[in-house]
């Protein structure tokens, strides 16, 4: 049987789904409400980098920890943990009570959650779907994904017309809540293969030698230099919900249609991707996806109309889908399988780069504007790419 169309399979994808789509839920309100408070993309970008950093720290630990223990203990801990935690953020918005340092202190909270949950469940779309439906299996994830994600926003936005109607915020612990029951249903129908290792040959799983590891290959070192440049995404972030307020006098509203049509994108994207996987599966498409990417970014930058940021921002979120997923299937099936879980907590620690492109682009959007800071992002993006394709045969090779 194909298990892909399992229900232990659909059990996690609903899990990971709803957890993904509580976080864009959160980024929706969470930095609309911090900007209407301070007025600042430097303060909006520091809120919502500190799970990023958090995460910079405790995703190379959780990589260790879905090597050497039950990976499916771990994703469901993790996603009982964020409910209480995101439940805790509504409560403090909704009382107004130091709100803004009890967030961030709950976002620091969060990204120790997500550094442990990220590397198990990556692992867990391998261990259920197998090698031979990868790609289905990670493509099918991400469309699940980014159909919650262009849903949450809109809804959303219906019922948030003032920072004043704090009860919306419990939608974001209310997502995390069905998240959890799909992962508890996923966690009593997986059967875990067993750890026959002897304990000594566990000790040796140290975060070292998965460093070491990472390092000694260099199409796994090329591929987590790549995912670090998701740094220059994270400078364009904090200028949406800008963009939407100040350029395109679009209000909260317009900032959630900008949203979902990244996330429109991005599901057309995971329909193209298992359809045409022997044309995106290897290097060169990195390299073509991130340069489209980045070309849409100066579109967005152009724009002065919602309709061609919304078009733009589709592209967009076509294109850095395909440019994700197929960095994450090749860091999936380059490491042998006792190393295959911290090579995936290097490349979630890797993302958490965005957090820091948060505090950039921040900065630089109150400083030197919203257009030389996209200038800059998409620019970086293309050499960095162009940089590592062009200085390594084996890299130009690389194929899945």
């Amino acid at each position: 049987m194909n298990p892909i169309l399992s229900k232990t399979f659909t059990y996690l994808i609903l899990a990971n789904g709803f957890a993904f789509s509580g976080w864009v839920i959160r980024n929706y309100l969470i930095n609309w409400w911090v900007l209407e408070k301070t007025n600042s993309t430097t303060i909006v970008g520091l809120v919502a980098a500190t799970p990023a950093l958090t995460v910079l720290l405790t995703a190379p630990i959780g990589g260790q920890l879905a090597d050497k223990y039950s990976r499916k203990n771990l994703f469901l801990a993790a996603r009982i943990l964020s409910v209480f935690l995101f439940l805790s953020v509504a409560l403090v918005v909704h009382f107004d009570f130091y709100a803004l340092p009890i967030v961030v202190i709950c976002f620091l909270g969060i990204g120790i959650q997500a550094g442990i949950e990220v590397p198990a469940a990556k692992n867990l779309i391998l261990d259920v779907a197998t090698f031979k439906f990868l790609t289905l299996g990670n493509s099918l994830m991400e469309f699940v994904n980014q159909i919650l994600s262009t849903a949450g926003p809109p809804l959303i936005a219906i019922f948030f017309t003032s920072i004043d109607d704090t009860f919306i915020f419990f939608s974001m612990p209310a997502v995390h809540a069905l998240s959890v029951l799909f992962a508890f249903l996923f966690f009593i129908r997986f059967k875990e293969k067993k750890n026959i290792e002897e304990e000594d040959k566990k000790n040796k799983k140290t975060l070292l030698d998965g460093i070491h590891y990472s390092y000694k290959f260099v199409n796994i070192r090329i591929l987590l230099i790549l995912t670090s440049t998701i740094l220059f995404w994270g400078l364009t972030q904090p200028l949406i919900p800008r963009i939407s307020k100040d350029v395109l006098n679009a209000g909260p509203e317009g900032y959630a249609i900008l949203l979902s049509a990244g996330a429109l994108g991005a599901i057309i994207g995971s329909i193209t991707l298992p359809l045409a996987q022997s044309f995106f599966r290897n290097s060169k498409s990195i390299v073509l996806c991130i340069t489209c990417y980045s070309i849409t970014l100066i579109g967005l930058a152009l724009s002065k109309s919602i309709i061609l940021s919304s078009i733009f921002l589709g592209l967009g979120g076509f294109f850095h889908l395909i440019w994700f997923t197929v960095i994450i299937i090749l860091l999936q099936t380059l490491p042998d399988e006792n190393h295959r879980g911290r090579v995936i907590g290097l490349f979630f620690t890797f993302v958490q780069l965005y957090g820091l492109g948060f505090i950039i682009g921040g900065a630089l959007g109150d400083t030197i504007g919203i257009n030389p800071t996209i200038y800059i992002a998409s620019s970086s993006l293309i050499a960095i790419h162009l940089i590592c394709f062009i200085s390594s045969p084996s890299f130009r090779s690389l194929k899945s």
